[in-house]
């Protein structure tokens, strides 16, 4: 009997089969369930499993299916929807890190972390809330390491208002799992601004923030020190109605994506880092150069969210626009794309149209499945409990 193994090899041979097969039967005994707490048996398992995407539309998360296989030799890409991932709730914005999803529910009610893959989630409340129309928030997921090498998750929330012409950072929060607490941090921000959402991956967060004397900059946030600095991009703007888009390569690099959407240009660019061990030696590559006229494309896209496939040598892109009505019909009605774009290549794959205005943005999220816990509050067992999250 399989109860009769000792405890080493039963978590030898859980280690061995797949990825998600044992995940489905932790409840079978006390002895798995705490097994896949184990830090050690997480560790084993970390990036055991294959990458898999999840989307943000309609203001819902979604499993997606993306085929690039032989894309090059004539073979039609495409993607599928799979299934709605948090039944009731819904969500205007989503974060990732290490395994881990950060949800926002629509109207910053509030704030849910969740793993797709045990079901874990644990609900956090937001603190203050924006006034609609007057000012907003941004989050970001990430976690510090402690001098024990555990990790310690965290939340950095940036509360945004409008002032005159400008939106400004008014303050910056960080929230910490063990403590379940908020605190202010510090920081100027008098001399800038952030302009695209933020992504993180290991120690460290990032966004595309710009500076009136300096023009744009990667701004990034040390979890463990508590600390922002400034990095290059690669290329030089000083045009504040600018879009560039962040995202992560892999767990191991940053891409950016520009078109320069006020001037109208068709001119994409992609660039894509090198391995980020230290921030100190980051420099940037041309992944590819595509110009979107060849294509005949009638609209100058704005991607909202992107991801890159290396081996094609391609990036899987999303957007949305609001198409007015006219005089018999004043309903506006909200298109959403995902697109895959390449040097020689342009497909769009999904398309929906809806009525309704903008109540969020498109969003495609990479990670690999992870038995990562949530991290329980201070004299607490269970950081969450397990299900999908709902309403």
């Amino acid at each position: 009997m399989v109860f009769d193994l000792p405890g080493d090899l039963e978590s030898e041979i859980l280690v061995r089969v797949p990825f998600k097969s044992p995940v489905k039967f932790k409840t079978a005994c006390k002895r798995w369930y705490t097994l896949f707490k184990d830090p050690k048996f997480v560790k084993k398992n970390q990036g055991k499993s294959a990458r898999e995407v999840i989307s943000l539309m309609r203001s819902r998360v979604y499993s997606l299916s993306i085929n690039l296989h032989g894309i090059h030799n004539g073979v039609d890409p495409s993607v599928e929807l799979r299934g709605k991932l948090t039944e009731d709730l819904k969500v205007s914005e989503m974060y990732h890190c290490d395994g881990l999803i950060l949800c926002l529910t629509m109207g910053n009610i509030r704030l849910v972390v969740w793993n797709p893959c045990t079901g874990e989630i644990r609900w956090i409340k937001p603190g203050s809330c924006y006034e609609p129309h007057k000012s907003y928030d941004m989050y970001v997921l990430g976690y510090g390491t402690s001098n024990s090498s555990c990790r310690s998750y965290k939340i950095l929330r940036f509360y945004f208002c409008h002032e005159e012409f400008d939106v400004l950072i008014s303050e910056i929060k960080m929230y910490e799992f063990s403590s379940d607490s908020w605190k202010v941090l510090d920081v100027d921000t008098r001399n800038w601004n952030i302009t695209s959402r933020g992504v993180s991956f290991r120690e460290n967060a990032y966004w595309i923030a710009f500076d009136k004397e300096t023009g744009f900059f990667l701004l990034d946030f040390d979890f463990t020190a508590e600390r922002f600095g400034r990095l290059p991009i690669p290329y030089e703007s000083h045009d504040p109605g600018d879009s560039p888009v962040l995202s992560v390569v892999k767990d191991e690099r940053l891409s950016m994506l520009h078109q320069d959407i006020t001037s109208f240009s068709v001119v994409m660019k992609v660039w894509v880092t090198n391995k980020i061990v230290d921030t100190k030696d980051l420099s940037w590559s041309t992944f590819f150069v595509v110009d979107l006229d060849e294509f005949k494309i009638p609209w100058v896209m704005n991607v909202m969210s992107f991801l890159l496939d290396e081996e094609n040598k391609v990036a899987v892109c999303c957007d949305t626009s609001t198409e007015c009505g006219d005089h018999t019909n004043r309903a506006d009605m909200e298109r959403t794309r995902i697109y895959i774009v390449g040097e020689d290549i342009y497909k769009q794959v999904y398309t929906e149209t809806s009525k309704g205005l903008l109540s969020d943005w498109p969003l495609l999220v990479s990670y690999v499945p992870s038995l990562v816990p949530i991290q329980a509050k201070e004299n607490e067992t269970e950081g969450g409990r397990d299900g999908k999250p709902s309403s």
